[in-house]
């Protein structure tokens, strides 16, 4: 199996997504696709350099790579992780004391490829997308999710806009919204995202497949798919075909510079980390 990725920052060197991939000794192989939610917090407890939610990706990702085995399902193995993780750092989380909209939470999109290399298992929490391309070009949607906070956060972003407000002033007014969703997704018996402090088993959504030779794989956080769903510069299977045939790096560049020649938008940032892989069994210049 070939993987191709690639994730920028928005404006900084402070990149909240992350993209990790590990094989097993049978030859398993384990692909991640993370994106860390912005913080609404005031300040950063845990990583003051990088910042929360960069941290709580890079060491899951990190405790993932330790406890994951072909044999624990990936539900056990994110379980296992977790707690790994919190007893590693406990002395430092309890030392923060952080408020609950403070806890840092990220959306995953997890791959496990066996050593077939034809079976794939999906675990995913949260709104990462994730699509199968077909050699006729067709595509489909291996994990559809509709996250229903977006349409709320997205109206309330328009009447904003409709108020005249930059966007510094939308973030303040969106703000108290924010962290009262942000303490609910913590504080969820069965969470749809990935957090620190979970009060119950993740409500993740699985799925199994199998790939053919021709099939491709594509992940990306909501940061890269904006060039769909925010910009309506390609429909999806048009973005998967111009990922393969003009490569990941022209497709960001793509990305980047309408952001660049943006003004308003409909969605609280500018511009958003975004990161997209590539799974398949070809080069991509095949």
């Amino acid at each position: 199996m070939l993987i191709d990725s690639l994730s920028t920052a928005a404006s900084t060197n402070k990149n909240e997504d992350l993209v990790s991939s590990f094989t097993h000794q049978d030859g398993t192989l384990e692909l991640l696709v993370f994106d860390g939610a912005s913080s609404v917090s005031d300040r950063h407890y845990l990583d003051t350099g990088a910042g929360d939610p960069a941290w709580f990706v890079q060491q899951c990702a990190v405790a993932l790579k330790q406890v994951a085995t072909p044999a624990l399902s990936q539900a056990d193995s994110m379980q296992l992780a977790l707690q790994a993780l919190l007893e590693q750092y406990n002395a430092l989380l309890e030392a923060a004391a952080m408020p609950c909209y403070a806890w840092p939470i990220a959306a995953l999109t997890w791959l496990r490829i066996h050593a077939n290399g034809e079976e794939v298992s999906i675990y995913a929490l949260g709104d990462c997308k994730s699509f199968l391309l077909e050699a006729n070009a067709s595509f489909i949607d291996l994990d559809p999710y509709d996250n229903p906070q977006e349409v709320i956060l997205k109206s309330a972003i328009d009447a904003l806009r409709h108020e005249g407000l930059d966007e510094q002033a939308r973030w303040a007014r969106l703000l108290p919204m924010l962290r009262e969703r942000r303490v609910s997704q913590n504080m969820n018996p069965q969470p749809s995202i990935l957090c620190l402090y979970p009060h119950g088993r993740f409500a993740a959504r699985e799925h199994h497949i199998k790939l053919k030779q021709s099939d491709r794989v594509l992940i990306m956080t909501d940061g890269f798919y904006r060039l769909v769903d925010s910009y309506h510069l390609y429909d999806t299977a048009g973005l998967m075909q111009a990922c393969v045939t003009r490569g990941l790096p022209a497709m960001m560049q793509k990305l980047r510079e309408h952001e660049a020649g943006k003004s308003g938008g409909m969605t609280v940032k500018k511009a958003d980390d975004a990161t997209v892989a590539m799974l398949g069994f070809i080069a991509i210049d095949d």
